[in-house]
Order: structure tokens, then sequence, then C-alpha cells
């Protein structure tokens, strides 16, 4: 017997606008969106799997805060702050780039008179540093030049609290836990990550008006069996995602 997932639904005050941040569920939504007939974006820097990258790109957005100077690499430079696509030969080149990805999201978001919906997709709570300082991808650079931690919950509430006070009141905080599983780090390890992004959400939403949507509880409760998820046992398939989406458009009353 499965029993179905509570979501409840939020209406939202004025036809909305959306942006997508974080890991493959923002992704996923973006047919279903348009089909819908909303604007949408997401992940301008590439999917974000860590809570901190993605509010310190959220900042980034927002001019609160520049990301990391390039690092350079066999003559190379790289952002890690965004997706290994983020590299170039010239550093100029790479910075010139990313300005104008920030320059087309602003006008995104200012061109919209709109109620804009932010999702937020936290992955995992384990992120890779390097020199202590955390980054959000790799690049596929040598594993010899990062370390991987798991964040604390304390962590990830600190930093995204002093997010969601820079956010415009016209901006709504949708959080949800992606439900893909990292097996490359171990099924424990993976809900341990799961685990604490749950709290740290859990917590965000009890003092602002951000609000959470449970796609976890969704594939792994009310969709448990292997037929939801794609051949390699950790992606939800095609119909797995269509219920979420469809749950989704119920809670915001779409």
């Amino acid at each position: 017997m499965i029993t179905e997932v509570k979501v409840g639904t939020e209406k939202l005050s004025d036809p909305p606008f959306f942006l997508g941040l974080g890991s493959c569920f923002v992704n996923n939504l973006t047919p279903f969106l348009n089909e819908w007939g909303y604007d949408y974006i997401y992940n301008p820097l590439g999917t974000t799997f860590n809570p901190i990258s993605i509010a310190k790109q959220l900042k980034w957005i927002f001019n609160s805060i520049e990301l990391n100077t390039p690092f350079k690499y066999n003559d190379i430079f790289h952002q890690l702050d965004a997706s290994n696509q983020w590299q170039n030969v010239n550093k100029e080149d790479l910075l010139f780039e990313l300005s104008e990805i920030k320059k087309n999201i602003q006008d995104y978001l200012s061109k919209n008179n709109k109620q804009l919906v932010l999702i937020i997709s936290f992955g995992t709570a384990h992120a890779w540093f390097k020199e202590n300082q955390l980054v959000s991808n790799c690049h596929k650079l040598p594993g010899s030049l990062f370390e991987r931690q798991i964040l604390s919950t304390q962590q990830i509430i600190e930093y995204w609290k002093l997010v969601l006070d820079i956010l415009p009141p016209y901006v709504q905080v949708i959080f949800t836990v992606s439900p893909v599983r990292y097996t490359k780090i171990g099924l424990q390890d993976n809900f341990l990550g799961k685990s604490i992004l749950r709290l740290a959400i859990e917590e965000l939403i009890q003092h602002s008006s951000a609000l959470y949507f449970p796609s976890f509880e969704i594939i792994h409760d009310e969709l448990r069996n292997y037929d939801f998820y794609e051949p390699n046992g950790t992606h939800p398939n095609k119909t797995a995602i269509e219920v979420v989406m469809k749950r989704f458009k119920e809670f915001l009353q779409l």
C-alpha cells in the first residue's frame, strides 16, 4: 500500500514567472513550465548541487557579491563557481562571457512586472573545497587539488539566511531536495547529505516566507519502485518526472 505524500497547495498572488537554480529538478521543469505558458530560465552558471554554491550564485545575480577569481591551470582559466563549460584560455574573454550571462539574467528579472517564483533544488550537502575555498564544480581538474567535505546544517542555514534577506519582496522562494541518489559517494553518505539538506530547509522555512515542495519524498515513498528509475537506478525516469511535475502544478495552483 502506498501512502500519498501530502503536498498542500499555495496560491500565488500574481501570475508568476520563474527562475530555477540548483540540481536537475530545475532542468526538468523546463518543458512543463513552457507548456503551461510561463516564462522560465534556469541555472545560468550550469547545474549546481551543493546549497552554498547555489546561494552564492544567487547573491551574484542580485549584485551582492562577485564570483571568485578564475583559477589558472595548464594555461586555461577556470571559473570554479560555475560548471565546467566556463573555462577559457583568455581570462578577459571568460570574464566577459560571465558578465553577459549576468546581464541577460538581470534583464530577464527586470522586464517582468510579476511575482518571481525562485525554485531552489538542493542536490547534496557534500561539497568540494580547493585550499579551504568551496567550489561549485571541479572542472575535471586533478582530484589532488580538491578535498570533499560535508556541509553542516548550521553552515547552510547561516549562509542562506543572509541570502533570503537580500531578495526583493516580490520573490517567492520554493525549496526542494533532489531525489537523485548520488551513489558514487555511497548510499549511506548520500542519505546523510539529504538529511542535512532537509533539516536546513525546515529551519529556513520556519523563519521566512519560503516554501518546501517534497519532490524527494514523492519519488522515494510514493514511487519507491525501481520501475520509476532509469536503468542506472539513480535518476527518476520520464514517468516519475511527469508525476512530480503534475504535483508541482497542483502545489502552486497553476
